[in-house]
């Protein structure tokens, strides 16, 4: 028979439990903040996911209400996180230069409160900081709270990175995509998010991100298959990594880039209107086209791009759409970019109330 305190696991293992449930990066990344926010009971905690050139961060924040009653801290049902993309502070900067010249949490006291920054480490490298502030310092068993889960984050986020990602390139595989839509269709039409995952709930919270439109290009590499048949495979899945090597420089960090399989790439993200859409992914084009590929030398891609909007709900829809474009695109020439809607506006394509033109799912 169990005793009283074997009755229930402690509250750190129902929180892992509740933690490994998820798979999905993001969500998983704020639940973590909502669970360090309750076990530590602190007010607000921020996570600063660094990009590669060390230049932007993309922050999220949670906030949640605690009440105060009879000397106990309690968390009210209102919670949320904030997203945003901004500059690094310089505060975080000398936090993560002290981080990697020490190996050490960076804690700073100032005006009777404890400024702790955490890092998140990727391959010993730091990818982002976890940062909240206390009344007191630091105590042992919260010290140990912090490490241990952002330890088992790291190995579980690596887990749910493999299942998502590419083999080859690294990129977001196709099997990710349509989950991907879903949660931007979401985006679209509001920013409240009301979700259960996996039995798991989150509890209510806004999810809080930068105002604008969503844009899919569908990239296809030109004439790959004479590549491969001059060059050999193995030239040919080098110009697939050097491809999605130049993509990830050229897109920001929360940018979704997907490799479909093949030549033929994907990326969604996010513009203030089609202008701007065009601007980014000419730029990519002819970045492709000045780069130098071994032997190869020159390689070319083309382009079929879409807005996603309140209207087109259906992964298969979006694609369609961005698929006609791209089709347009490779009648025409090749090493060209354009887009679903100008063609439509033009002329050039009619419009189609249900789309077959790929059936990825």
């Amino acid at each position: 028979m169990l005793n009283k305190k074997d009755a229930a696991p402690p509250s750190l293992l129902n929180k892992l439990v509740s933690l490994t449930t998820i798979r999905d990066v993001e969500l998983f990344e704020f639940s973590l903040l909502k669970t360090l926010a309750e076990l530590l009971s602190i007010h607000q905690i921020s996570m600063y996911k660094l990009d590669q050139f060390n230049t932007t961060c993309w922050l999220s924040t949670y906030s949640a209400n605690l009440i105060q009653d009879d000397d106990k801290r309690q968390f009210s049902e209102s919670q949320e996180i904030y997203t945003s993309e901004i500059m690094i502070p310089e505060e975080i900067k000398s936090a993560q230069l002290w981080i990697e010249t020490t190996k050490k949490p960076y804690i700073h006291y100032q005006e009777d409160r404890y400024l702790v920054v955490y890092p998140i480490l990727s391959l010993n490298k730091v990818e982002g900081m976890l940062t909240f502030e206390l009344s007191h310092s630091l105590t042992e068993g919260e010290m140990l709270i912090i490490s241990s889960l952002l330890s088992i984050t790291h190995n579980f986020c690596s887990l749910l990175d493999e299942s998502q990602k590419d083999k080859l390139t690294g990129l977001l595989n196709r099997q990710t995509f349509e989950a991907n839509i879903k949660k931007i269709n979401a985006l679209t039409l509001s920013s409240d998010i009301n979700q259960d995952h996996d039995g798991s709930e989150l509890n209510r919270r806004r999810l809080k991100v930068e105002t604008g439109k969503f844009c899919l290009a569908i990239i296809d590499i030109d004439d790959f298959k004479s590549i491969n048949d001059q060059f050999g495979h193995i030239m040919g899945d080098e110009v697939l990594l050097l491809l999605s090597y130049v993509m990830k420089q050229n897109f920001r960090a929360r940018d979704l880039l997907f490799r479909f399989g093949g030549e033929e790439f994907v990326v969604i993200f996010r513009v203030s209107d089609k202008e701007e859409a065009y601007k980014v992914l000419e730029r990519f084009r002819n970045k492709i086209q000045e780069y130098r590929f071994p032997q190869i030398d020159s390689v070319t891609i083309s382009m079929g791009a879409t807005l996603i909007n309140e209207l087109n709900y259906l992964a298969s829809e979006i694609i369609g759409r961005a698929d006609q474009a791209l089709y347009h695109a490779k009648q025409n020439g090749k090493n060209q970019l354009h887009f679903y809607e100008s063609l439509l506006e033009n002329g050039f394509i009619l419009e189609k109330k249900e789309t077959s033109a790929l059936n990825f799912f």
